[in-house]
């Protein structure tokens, strides 16, 4: 059971794109995926829920712990659901939700760098990323390019128009101020 688990991980970080096409069972089953997203979520935070145990609030980190699979599960159906939306969007004849379920599920996998201080969420959120467009990119017979795109490049561009937005908001609501200002000093 262990060397299925470590097996499956190790072949999502190796090469995502051939365990998504080739590896990873075609039924559409979910059970299996959300386990193994629940387990490695938990098993990854486990040196934060110690920390948070010894050093502040031991009963903020039992609750944590309990809590943990069920917002790990309510998340990978939440996080499903938007991603398979932006999918289905662009490419409504290839998708299949399940098949998106367990993409995100089994990206999990990546989750393994967090136990490495410092620099494994950095490297946890980038292999996540790569594992999440290759295994959409197999999994729905999209480009990578595409799906890239589609979760990357977008988003950029959304924050980046949401930020220039704010700037205009908050400059028209302080351009009263300013020119009082300046007519009170000219």
């Amino acid at each position: 059971m262990l060397d299925k688990f470590v097996s499956i991980i190790w072949a999502i970080i190796k090469n995502p794109y051939e365990y998504f096409s080739t590896q990873m069972p075609k039924d559409n089953f979910v059970k299996e995926p959300i386990i193994f997203a629940a387990i490695v979520s938990c098993v990854s935070l486990l040196p934060y829920i110690f920390s948070l145990a010894f050093y502040t609030q031991p009963a903020a980190a039992i609750t944590f712990f309990v809590l943990l699979p069920i917002l790990v599960v309510a998340g990978l159906y939440l996080n499903s659901f938007l991603v398979h939306s932006l999918v289905f969007l662009f490419c409504p004849l290839r998708s299949n939700f399940k098949q998106t379920l367990k993409v995100i599920a089994y990206s999990h996998a990546t989750l393994a760098f967090m136990v490495v201080p410092v620099v494994g969420v950095f490297a946890a959120s980038v292999f996540q990323i790569r594992s999440v467009v290759f295994g959409l990119s197999a999994v729905h017979n999209i480009s990578a390019l595409k799906v890239l795109m589609l979760f990357v490049i977008i988003p950029i561009i959304i924050v980046l128009l949401f930020t220039a937005l704010l700037i205009a908001v908050f400059g028209a609501m302080l351009a009263p101020f300013y020119t009082g200002l300046i007519s009170y000093l000219g």
